[in-house]
């Protein structure tokens, strides 16, 4: 059974990979076949076996030898874990929403990876998913907390954003953000929207201080969104455990 879990996920995990890189570069998730970025040649099926096409090649395209992403297998192992973890972790009539739920965050944290964006396809658009999922009793929370999750998390990170480029002329977060924290907190209610945003913010500190040690100065943006999204995952994973301390 456990097998059988992870090799399913596996292979959603390689579709979630087509969704985040099609989503933002607005081409259809589902036409044409699957090609290589760089030589536009189909991949082979036995070249998209999920993790293990991706070791067999080395890493690269059979034709052009030009690298494939490490956020290939990435994505892959990740949501297999992640997803075997829901399984085991909540009941039955709410793992359909939670599923939905973290297939986004997935296709968020490969996207923002990548290019630095979100697609509002997985953030906005799911917010009544959400809403509405709550007041069919198909997540843990009431349609009340889902809406104030919702407008929780997109107003405390409005004001951030407006605080820090008030007081900094720059701008620290973008939109996408604020658009996924109140996706997030739509599906999780306000403490798990809390939760998770100090989740990612504890989670973004550690590597920008790990960036800084390894690599002086940091010459370029870390994105916030994955950061956002694993704090969701592991709410949701824990939060029997997180909501007591609460």
């Amino acid at each position: 059974m456990l097998l059988l879990l992870i090799i399913i996920f596996l292979c959603w995990g390689s579709f979630l990979n087509v969704v985040a890189y099609r989503l933002i570069r607005e081409e259809s998730i589902v036409f044409p076949r699957s090609s290589c970025p760089q030589c536009r040649k189909l991949i082979a099926w036995y070249d998209n076996i999920p993790v293990f096409s991706w070791l067999f090649l080395c890493g690269k395209c059979r034709r052009c030898k030009q690298p494939i992403s490490y956020l290939y297998p990435f994505i892959e192992i990740f949501t297999a874990i992640s997803l075997t973890a829901l399984w085991f972790s909540v009941p039955m009539h709410y793992f359909p929403l939670y599923f939905t739920f973290f297939s986004a965050l997935i296709v968020t944290i490969r996207s923002d990876i990548e290019t630095m964006l979100i697609s509002r396809y997985v953030t906005i658009c799911l917010i009544p998913v959400g809403v509405v999922g709550s007041f069919l009793g198909m997540l843990p929370i009431t349609m009340r907390e889902s809406m104030l999750g919702c407008m929780l998390g997109y107003l405390v990170l409005y004001l951030t954003a407006l605080i820090f480029q008030r007081c900094s002329g720059k701008d620290g977060l973008g939109q996408g953000d604020l658009d996924l924290l109140a996706c997030i907190g739509a599906f999780v209610g306000p403490l798990g929207c809390w939760v998770t945003l100090l989740a990612g913010s504890l989670l973004g500190s550690c590597m920008g201080i790990l960036y800084l040690a390894i690599k002086r100065p940091l010459d370029k943006k870390i994105p916030f969104g994955p950061f956002l999204a694993i704090g969701g995952i592991v709410y949701v994973l824990f939060s029997q455990k997180i909501v007591p301390i609460f």
